[in-house]
């Protein structure tokens, strides 16, 4: 590794990075019999463990028949591949301008930091630098999102068959298959955003110090796989609360009074601490961004997707009520299947499915539930509807959609499960 003068501050995102992934392993391990507690205690025998693996296959033989690994976003791609080069030469995360093969000697941070180049650096380290490693790294990401969507449903709705067939529509769904390859920061947010909501869902079950600074951990990472993760700071929070034990209200004063009690827990301070150091990096890169970043919006043409003819206005901001009044037919329309015939697919099945799921968990109690995966759902259709650059017809940016598919597909795999125990009601019973 070759140290250079230039851009110093890279190296605080290396180092934050860094420590949010080892400290989610490190979590991980210790938390490990927790975690297969929670399995046991939801029913998951190594059968069943394995079925959830072989739609993990599905998924895999699906891309592997059907997708050709593509670039798809000119020029992020390529400049999220050399940014990982220079991870790895000099612990840098950036877009070299002017250097050699080994070092740069003028370069500048590109909108994100560094956590797709630290994903692609971990494959160019174990497999080679070559294209074909940057596309299997990615393409194990999207599979480990189709498992982790498995989990996350698992953990949410304690019902294995909800699970499976969560797992099942999100390994069928278009977004994902067709993303799976290019080298864009959405598809390890969307895997990352999944580990870490399970990991907040595991501490919310066991509240111990280890599954505590898992969950802190994972999320730190996530935020560095985007800048848009930050939104999941307050995302996960309002999911826990949502999901915790009583009233919302209730929820809330409990979860206080915990704080208060472990306030001046050693343990508690020292995984607070570890959690801010290694996220403050990226909080105050994303904070810079806020305020002073142009997200290249300037000139920028939005069309009025929900007035005739469609006419375009140029962009005055990033993010506001305009961009969104722009982009909220073209982006429900997609949910729609309208935009088939230029290949931007989300079977309307799924939907219809979904909207299913969200009457059965209505009808069936399951409403806090529904209201964290509707909160999950909420915050990122408002947030990329409300972005200049949001609509799924602006470029290529449907690939945006993949947040929104894992909360989709779960919505999708309590519908399912709601007309099938529907039916067997009818039917004499017996399907829980």
């Amino acid at each position: 590794m070759f140290l250079t003068s230039s851009g110093m501050g890279q190296y605080l995102f290396t180092i934050g990075v860094l420590i949010s992934f080892a400290g989610m392993l490190i979590g991980i391990f210790l938390s490990r019999r927790q975690i297969f507690d929670i399995f046991k205690e939801r029913g998951v025998d190594l059968r069943r463990l394995l079925l959830s693996l072989a739609i993990v296959l599905v998924f895999v033989s699906a891309e592997l028949a059907i997708v050709k690994p593509t670039q798809q976003l000119f020029f992020d791609d390529t400049i999220y591949q050399d940014m990982a080069l220079n991870l790895l030469h000099m612990g840098q995360a950036w877009m070299c301008v002017y250097g050699s093969s080994s070092s740069c000697i003028i370069g500048n941070t590109f909108h994100e930091p560094i956590g797709t180049a630290f994903v692609l650096a971990i494959g160019f380290a174990g497999f080679g630098l070559s294209r074909a490693t940057a596309y299997g790294t990615m393409f194990f990401v999207a599979a480990v999102s189709v498992f982790m969507t498995f989990v996350v449903a698992l953990l949410l709705s304690k019902k294995f068959k909800v699970a499976i067939i969560s797992e099942f529509i999100m390994a069928l769904t278009p977004v994902l298959l067709v993303w799976a390859y290019p080298t864009t920061s959405d598809m390890p947010m969307l895997a990352f955003s999944l580990i870490a909501i399970a990991a907040m869902l595991i501490f919310l079950e066991k509240r111990s110090i280890s599954t505590l600074f898992t969950a802190l951990m994972a999320l730190s990472l996530l935020t560095y796989m985007k800048i848009d993760g930050v939104v999941y700071l307050i995302a996960i929070p309002l999911l826990y609360v949502i999901v915790s034990d009583g009233s919302l209200k209730q929820s809330l004063l409990n979860n206080l009074a915990r704080i208060r009690k472990h306030w001046l827990d050693t343990r508690f301070l020292l995984v607070i601490l570890i959690f801010v150091l290694a996220i403050a990096p990226e909080i105050g890169f994303a904070a810079n961004e806020l305020f002073f970043g142009s997200f290249g919006y300037q000139g920028a043409y939005v069309q009025q997707m929900c007035a005739a003819d469609n006419p375009s206005f140029i962009a005055s901001k990033p993010i506001d009520l305009q961009n969104f009044e722009a982009n909220i037919c073209s982006n429900i329309d997609y949910w729609l299947n309208s935009y088939a015939n230029i290949d931007i697919i989300q079977p309307l099945s799924f939907t219809a499915f979904a909207i299913i799921g969200v009457a059965f968990m209505l009808a069936a109690g399951y409403r806090r539930q529904l209201l964290a995966i509707a909160v999950w759902f909420g915050l990122f259709f408002v947030l990329y509807t409300s972005f200049y650059a949001g609509g799924v017809l602006y470029g290529v940016d449907w690939r945006f959609m993949l947040s929104l598919a894992a909360p989709a597909a779960i919505l999708g795999g309590y519908g399912i499960y709601g007309i099938a125990k529907t039916a067997s009601m009818f039917l004499g019973g017996g399907f829980d």
